[in-house]
């Protein structure tokens, strides 16, 4: 398994990536909404789409890389890896990332190293623009004594450019 993951990571870390990103979504919703450290959530991602990665003729994946921050000054930039499966029209949107946490005012999730798993649902209003809506979980995996994770639901404008 470490060879697998050793030869992924050299894969992805050697394409040709570059910093032109195809499209940008914008967020705002609902930051630990199952929790007492409920609060907004307003955040922003790049989507990288010249770097597709195909693994295994199955699917492609695509860079992504984002932040957000809460009301209560929690924040968090990350990177990750992205797929979308479905039609041009409506389609579900998957990523995982790794970031750098800062919890602020906000809830202490254990360590500044925090990993966050996306689900997004969009439909397209024009060539170029979508809305969705979404959720994520973001946590430290366990790599910490103290691993809460947050729960957090928004809604998404997503625009080509």
């Amino acid at each position: 398994m470490k060879k697998f993951l050793l030869a992924f990571l050299f894969y992805a870390l050697s394409s040709n990536l570059t910093a032109s990103a195809n499209s940008y979504s914008i967020f705002g919703g609902t930051y630990d909404y199952d929790d007492d450290n409920t609060t907004n959530l307003f955040g922003l991602n790049y989507h990288i789409s010249n770097n597709e990665i195909d693994l295994l003729n199955i699917f492609t994946i695509n860079p992504v890389i984002g932040g957000f921050v809460t009301a209560k000054s929690a924040s968090m930039f990350y990177g990750g890896f992205e797929t979308n499966l479905g039609t041009d029209s409506i389609y579900l949107n998957l990523s995982s990332s790794a970031g750098i946490y800062s919890n602020g005012d906000g809830k202490d999730l254990g360590n500044a190293l925090q990993f966050k798993s996306e689900l997004n649902i969009f439909y397209r209003i024009s060539q170029e623009s979508r809305f969705g809506i979404g959720s994520h979980h973001i946590s430290n995996a366990g790599l910490d004594s103290v691993n809460p994770g947050t729960n957090n639901y928004y809604l998404i404008y997503n625009r080509n450019f």
